[in-house]
């Protein structure tokens, strides 16, 4: 489930599109063996094979690994900025904690998003990452006042086919009482696939 915060409330309540389904080319028609002599037995009972016992074998002992849920990646606690700091205090917050993106709160409520990139334009900053000048605007100037959230237990492709059909790169993690639990971005996803041994998805 996942929902969009927009200024004017919740603009989107809904689940991202399934997966297409994979499509199978249907199994063709055997005709039916007539009669019983030894002959048609032999030629239609099937052969045992050594390679199809040992499939058999490792299907039996392997075991589908569960979904991964976004809780499993997301970032927590989350860092967020209110929407009268100014960009400079927003920048030293994204630089001391190793981050580019703050969730928005006015008053405990989530208002909006505030990226690096929201920044980056509206500030100078030296070779070293020093700020050395920065426009007199509030994080309220350059936010994103739309903010996709979704659950918990959420799973990874749902994340990113959100983030891509959304063009961001975060969304923040919420419970039913619109409290911020987490942020995932796509740097997030990245490392998870990165890991070894390769994930198995399943539906």
């Amino acid at each position: 489930m996942f929902i969009v915060y927009s200024p004017e409330g919740q603009s989107f309540i809904g689940a991202v599109q399934n997966l297409p389904v994979l499509k199978v080319d249907p199994a063709k028609r055997i005709n039916k063996v007539d009669g019983t002599d030894e002959e048609t037995k032999e030629k239609y009972t099937p052969k045992k094979s050594g390679a199809l016992d040992a499939y058999k074998n490792n299907q039996q002992k392997s075991k589908r690994s569960v979904v991964v849920k976004v809780s499993e990646i997301m970032v927590s606690p989350v860092i967020t900025v209110g929407v009268d700091n100014t960009l400079e205090e927003a920048w030293n917050l994204m630089k001391t904690n190793s981050i580019k993106h703050l969730p928005v709160l006015d008053q405990a409520e989530l208002v909006g998003m505030c990226s690096q990139l929201d920044i980056l334009g509206r500030i100078i900053v030296s070779k070293s990452g020093e700020l050395e000048g920065v426009k007199p605007e509030k994080v309220k100037d350059v936010m994103r006042s739309e903010v996709v959230t979704t659950s918990l237990d959420t799973d990874i492709r749902h994340i990113a086919q959100a983030l891509t059909g959304y063009q961001i790169d975060a969304l923040v993690i919420m419970n039913e009482y619109h409290q911020i639990l987490g942020i995932v971005s796509e740097t997030d996803l990245i490392k998870r696939l990165a890991k070894e041994p390769p994930i198995e998805l399943y539906i």
